[in-house]
């Protein structure tokens, strides 16, 4: 995956979305470290539908709160 000089990388809207939709979530992911926002972003291109999306961000809230 590449990532962009600041470090940060292209989220994909499924992703954005269900973060919108989840503030915990968002607010988990916004303390993870560089690494860890790379897999989930990584993990997230990997998904082929909605519930398996909502899964990702339900286990960052359920695994880093």
């Amino acid at each position: 995956m590449e990532g962009k000089a600041d470090g940060s990388y292209d989220m994909p809207m499924g992703l954005s979305f269900q973060l919108g939709m989840n503030p915990k979530a968002m607010d988990v992911y916004g303390k993870l470290n560089d690494e860890e926002k790379r897999q989930v972003v990584e993990a997230a291109r990997n998904v082929t539908t909605k519930s398996e999306m909502r899964q990702i961000v339900s286990g960052l809230e359920k695994n880093f709160c």
